[in-house]
């Protein structure tokens, strides 16, 4: 998933409507891996309700459901806000209600169980829908920002350029801020077609720690690093 999209949804929320309690919490635990926040909801009335109070960034929702079925509570929603991302999920799939989803801008009717790669893909199509709607600039501390379009370093008014490797070890941090980034886990996504010698990753911190002059970038146990 492209690193900005990863942020993107960091900072996002999700509505999950789901009747069955195994099915839901378990879907909530793996969406959680992604996003902010997820509220849940056991029927339609209770998804709507929650709608309307939290605002959600994206609504992932079931087809049959007590009170309001996922295609009744999807029109309420689409009365209110015509750009949001919505996913249906069904046990099974129905021509008919397939059809009639279509008409209501969804990013997809998926059958369930859903795969990791096929949720990886639906969330990423969320967050490319969201991508106007969320800053790309962003605030690391005082005088201090990344411009994730242009690809820019700022301290106090002046732009640092960055390496594209740079570019990456940053962004890759960023998506994961607040959290421990393993040594590991980063040559794996800055070397995919190269092999990279035992020294290039640290000679890439020291270099960029250099350029920053603020301590912005915390070595972790020696096990990895992060942006708080």
């Amino acid at each position: 998933m492209d690193i900005k999209h990863e942020i993107l949804l960091r900072k996002s929320s999700i509505l999950l409507a789901e009747d069955e309690e195994n099915v839901r919490e378990s879907f909530k635990k793996v969406l959680l891996l992604y996003v902010d926040k997820v509220f849940t909801a056991k029927d339609g009335e209770e998804a709507f309700n929650l709608y309307t109070k939290k605002q959600p960034d994206i609504i992932i929702t079931d087809i049959k459901m007590p009170k309001l079925n996922g295609l009744e509570l999807i029109k309420k929603i689409r009365e209110k806000n015509r750009d949001i991302p919505i996913v249906v999920t069904s046990a099974y799939t129905d021509q008919n209600l397939l059809l009639e989803s279509i008409k209501l801008s969804l990013i997809e009717y998926v059958v369930k169980p859903i795969k990791e790669k096929d949720l990886d893909r639906l969330l990423e199509e969320c967050a490319q829908q969201l991508n106007e709607k969320f800053e790309t600039i962003i605030k690391l501390e005082e005088d201090c920002i990344y411009d994730f379009d242009n690809k820019k370093f700022i301290y106090k008014n002046k732009s640092i350029p960055f390496t594209q490797k740079e570019v990456e070890f940053f962004e890759i941090l960023l998506a994961h801020r607040g959290n421990l980034v393993t040594k590991r886990d980063i040559e794996d996504k800055l070397y995919i077609y190269e092999e990279a010698p035992p020294s290039a990753l640290k000679n890439l911190v020291f270099k960029l720690r250099k350029k920053l002059k603020i301590d912005i970038i915390k070595t972790v146990n020696k096990l990895g690093y992060m942006i708080p």
